[in-house]
């Protein structure tokens, strides 16, 4: 079975983005991200293989927003 499900997507067409909700079912993690038409189009041109460019357009665009959202970390020097 499949650990990453794409469980909906719905065009923007205004805003021209793909909003998609994936399920990660090893991780727990249920998340919905937006990328752009173009993107996506290009992910599941190509015909056999579309699902699998479209996983992982979503999973690099998911890494890329959690890596944001780590803390900076400093080191402080005691004097």
């Amino acid at each position: 079975m499949d650990s990453i499900l794409i469980t909906n997507y719905k065009p923007d067409y205004t805003n021209n983005i793909m909003t998609i909700s994936v399920q990660i079912n090893t991780l727990g993690i249920s998340s919905q991200i937006s990328i752009t038409m173009g993107d996506f189009n290009t992910a599941v041109a190509g015909g056999a293989g579309g699902a699998d460019r479209v996983k992982l357009k979503v999973l690099n665009t998911l890494i890329d927003s959690l890596t944001a959202l780590k803390p900076v970390t400093t080191t402080k020097k005691e004097a």
